[in-house]
């Protein structure tokens, strides 16, 4: 049997990462970020996608646009193919065509959605068991969600995020092919519902440590990336399910709305 490929991640450097505008309810401007700490909190986050056995790309950040560090909102990445962004907030439109162009030049076929349609990439879109789990509400649109599932032949199930969360992220981690954890006050009663019919096994996240960013994580087989070190009881509710945790500070990113999966960009393999 072949090895299994490592995981393809990409990021991108903080060094122009401030908070310029405010798009979400974490954003507030006058907030001050802590530039060093940012780059030791993603150094760090960098450092054990490697160790972790990952293979890393990072790029250098957009200029102009402070919030081209989560990177992943741009674009989604799937097999070989990619769909890019549709941003609904200007502030952040810029991203889209740069980050489609450093995509093609690594061989991904790109689609784009139809006109009128807004879409936010990595950040709205995940796989598991052969789906993908896709919201839409605050940043996207649910008719982007059959655009996505018939251009990459895959069944889509939608979640409608509630506020004060804008993306799916951080409302809901696939933690194995048969668990996951979710935010219930962060989508509507439909989708929780739709959420329940997978029959996984679910770990609940609560408000409080929903707005930590608790969600907001990176799995590595049974090692969970947790975006925030103020989480007990996410914590031990994974660790009674057998996963180890491995918790991060990283409250500069926080102040954006954003944790380790905001950061990180994944080469999807199509099919998981």
């Amino acid at each position: 049997m072949p090895a299994a490929q490592p995981r393809r991640l990409y990021l991108t450097n903080p060094s122009q990462f401030k908070i310029e505008y405010e798009i979400n309810s974490w954003m507030k401007v006058g907030s001050q970020v802590d530039l060093a700490l940012a780059t030791a909190e993603w150094e760090r986050l960098c450092q054990i996608y490697a160790d972790l056995g990952a293979e890393v790309e990072t790029f250098d950040p957009l200029p102009g646009w402070p919030d081209s560090v989560f990177l992943g909102d741009a674009i989604f990445l799937y097999g070989d193919q990619a769909i890019a962004s549709r941003f609904r907030h200007p502030e952040r439109a810029g991203e889209v065509e740069p980050m489609v162009a450093r995509f093609e030049e690594r061989g991904f076929r790109v689609h784009w959605l139809p006109d009128g349609l807004y879409y936010e990439g990595n950040g709205e879109t995940m796989p598991w068991n052969g789906r993908l789990l896709a919201g839409y509400g605050p940043r996207s649109d649910r008719a982007a969600h059959d655009f996505i599932s018939s251009t990459l032949e895959v069944p889509v199930l939608s979640i409608h995020v509630q506020a004060p969360h804008f993306h799916v992220d951080t409302t809901i981690c696939p933690l194995s092919s048969g668990a996951l954890a979710y935010v219930p006050n962060g989508m509507d009663a439909e989708s929780r519902q739709r959420v329940h019919a997978l029959n996984a096994d679910l770990i609940e996240i609560d408000d409080e440590e929903a707005r930590l960013l608790a969600c907001n994580s990176m799995v590595f087989g049974n090692t969970v990336i947790l975006s925030t070190q103020k989480a007990p009881r996410f914590e031990k509710a994974l660790e009674r399910a057998g996963f180890d945790v491995l918790a991060l500070d990283m409250s500069e990113f926080a102040q954006s709305g954003g944790g380790a999966k905001c950061l990180t960009l994944e080469a999807y393999a199509a099919g998981v």
